[in-house]
């Protein structure tokens, strides 16, 4: 079937132009569709992709344009531009979603325990809020030295006291510390 083929019968009755087109394009259309699709799609995407085809095709030959050219390439080019729309649409469609109800469906572990995360933050939240609780100079000695790691010297050039004063102070600093923070049910 040509171009003037498909254009008289389209006149004397579109149902049959159309049964006729079909019948004569759709092993060529499924067969582009097919190369084109086959590693990403199941068969009844590929026969929907098909129907959009035809569908393209007989809605651009109901238009009262002139067509000048094969009608086997004018179908040839709207399979291959279909095709290439759904194996887009279908790869993007794999590549999103995940189907929960899906047998082989496993949650995505971050490898984080987030459980562990949040009360190692909270325990660090008490501990700088008691270590605040000290006052000065204790809290600056303490955060000096455990969290900065700063020398003994370092931290008596910070707060104005000899290194042997921070030691001591430290010491005491820690031991009331650890007092401060079992009375809030925290162990060390």
């Amino acid at each position: 079937m040509d171009h003037e083929d498909y254009r008289k019968n389209l006149t004397e009755s579109k149902d049959t132009a159309f049964r006729m087109l079909f019948d004569e394009y759709c092993n060529y259309v499924y067969t582009i569709v097919f190369n084109r699709l086959r590693s990403c799609a199941e068969k009844e995407d590929m026969d929907e992709c098909v129907v959009d085809i035809f569908a393209d095709v007989f809605a651009g030959y109901n238009s009262e344009k002139q067509f000048s050219g094969e009608l086997k390439g004018f179908i040839g080019t709207v399979a291959k531009r279909k095709a290439a729309d759904y194996y887009k649409r279908i790869v993007s469609k794999k590549n999103k979603s995940i189907s929960i109800d899906d047998e082989n469906f496993s949650p995505i572990e971050s490898g984080e325990n987030i459980e562990s995360t949040v009360a190692e933050k909270e325990v660090g939240r008490i501990l700088l809020e008691k270590i605040t609780e000290l006052g000065e100079p204790d809290s600056t000695i303490i955060m000096q030295k455990y969290y900065y790691g700063r020398s003994s010297k370092e931290i008596a050039d910070i707060v104005v006291l000899t290194p042997n004063a921070i030691n001591v102070r430290c010491a005491r600093a820690v031991k009331k510390l650890r007092d401060i923070l079992e009375k809030s049910g925290i162990t060390i």
